[in-house]
């Protein structure tokens, strides 16, 4: 939160850690709105933690978590079963009820000029508020995947912020009016479509500048199924590579390869939580990933090629359609498919070139800058000084 003079502009950015990905968004917009007014009150709340309840959230992280590793179909057929149910069903009405009862005394309480919503639940709140007269203030909505789904989508958001015209199309066609819709691209880092001297950061990071790099990124809470056998797949390709493991939060993931990588036939690097991503992303010839909407949107700013493997049921399996249709990365439907796949990309520099190519068409490293431009105005808080300046 910054520090605020007597009538400056408070904004409210209401996220949730399901994932990271959601949080990601909300912060970078932060930085951008911040740049822009500097003089601003900026919150970024955890919506489920600070309006539902600290219990809530350690059970339905626990519960998203343990569905997505160990039974994935549960959570496809939540995904499936909400996707196209109206916005004033039972169903969508009682997951806007979340936490609706603590952010309208937030609301009435610190009185924000604008509220930016990177997770759908507190979108869904707010609208019910407004349809009930219960709040006015202005709502944009990021969706951070390439994908339409229906708890997106309420009738009382000013402003939604999308990856790509597939989604705005989605959304217009279920009833959002197009001007509500803007293709800004998932708002990233801009660091991620920075320029690097790809030799010299891989001389950085201990890697040999000449020989291709695999970087796999489980995503911050380990949601990559079967790590440990894609683990050994890329460990033991047939080709020359070098792999770099980035493990998030997963301690014990990390030790558990830190243990087997001088056994493996290609150099292993392990690494725990990193912040510097855009550099490891700017260093690598190729990733191994799920199919996160925030993650897939940094690969596309960063030229790099993506093979997704065991993504999230449900939104992550519409990424992979979407990123396989732009030609920028391909799926490893098990894991000996993923040691062909990749065997195959790096033995064929002209398909990595055409992969490069197909992200490069894409890439929006000025999405989170455009966002904040545009959730600004929904705001009416124009900027007073120019990005970057004051």
């Amino acid at each position: 939160m910054t520090a605020a003079s007597p009538g400056s502009p408070s904004i409210a950015f209401l996220s949730c850690n399901y994932g990271g990905g959601h949080n990601r968004v909300a912060e970078v917009l932060a930085r951008e709105v911040r740049a822009r007014r500097p003089e601003a009150r900026i919150q970024v709340l955890d919506y489920i933690e600070t309006f539902v309840g600290h219990a809530q959230n350690v059970l339905s992280t626990f519960c998203y978590v343990t569905a997505v590793r160990r039974a994935p179909w549960t959570w496809r057929w939540f995904y499936r079963a909400t996707s196209r149910i109206p916005y004033d069903s039972p169903t969508q009405r009682a997951l806007n009820s979340l936490g609706k009862a603590r952010l309208e005394r937030f609301l009435a309480a610190q009185r924000p000029d604008l509220v930016v919503c990177t997770y759908c639940v507190p979108a869904g709140a707010i609208s019910e508020l407004r349809a009930a007269g219960r709040t006015a203030v202005p709502c944009a909505t990021v969706i951070t995947d390439h994908a339409v789904h229906s708890q997106w989508i309420h009738p009382h958001v000013d402003q939604y912020l999308v990856s790509s015209d597939y989604v705005r199309a989605g959304l217009v066609a279920r009833g959002v009016p197009p001007d509500r819709v803007a293709t800004t691209g998932i708002p990233i880092d801009p660091r991620f479509g920075v320029p690097h001297d790809v030799r010299a950061l891989r001389r950085r990071y201990g890697l040999h500048p000449d020989v291709p790099v695999i970087l796999v990124m489980v995503g911050a809470a380990n949601l990559l199924r079967r790590a440990a056998d894609v683990y050994r797949a890329l460990a033991e390709l047939p080709v020359d590579a070098q792999v770099v493991w980035v493990c998030g939060r997963d301690e014990r993931l990390r030790r558990t390869l830190e243990a087997l990588a001088p056994r493996a036939r290609n150099p292993v690097t392990v690494l725990g939580y990193v912040e510097e991503v855009h550099e490891l992303m700017a260093a690598a010839t190729l990733m191994v990933s799920k199919a996160g909407g925030v993650t897939t949107s940094e690969a596309f700013a960063a030229e790099l090629p993506v093979v997704v493997i065991n993504p999230i049921p449900g939104q992550e399996e519409e990424n992979v359609r979407f990123v396989e249709h732009l030609g920028a990365g391909v799926q490893a439907r098990s894991v000996a498919d993923l040691g062909r796949i990749v065997t195959d990309l790096l033995s064929s520099p002209g398909r990595l070139d055409a992969m490069r190519a197909a992200a490069a068409r894409v890439k929006r490293p000025d999405a989170a800058a455009r966002a904040a431009e545009i959730i600004l105005r929904v705001g009416g808080l124009l900027p007073l000084v120019p990005a970057g300046r004051g």
